[in-house]
């Protein structure tokens, strides 16, 4: 594969959890469903799990950015 095609992959590991958490800070109802009987703490887990997911992704991207930045 490409150097090109790894700095693709990377920007958009990066972008698109970017993205994810811009839609989720203007549309929250992932994060919780009005029919079931949910609590607090359901909703702050699922809130972590998607945080930790998304920054994951990130960090992915990042390190697969670093490494095509070593290559001419």
């Amino acid at each position: 594969m490409s150097w090109e095609a790894k700095r693709v992959i990377a920007v958009l590991f990066i972008s698109i959890p970017l993205l994810i958490a811009v839609y989720l800070c203007f549309n929250s109802h992932l994060l919780y469903q009005s029919s079931f009987d949910m609590t607090d703490g359901d909703v702050i887990g699922r809130t972590l799990i998607i945080i930790f997911t998304l920054y994951l992704f990130t960090k992915i991207g990042f390190v697969i950015l670093k490494s095509t930045e070593k290559q001419p």
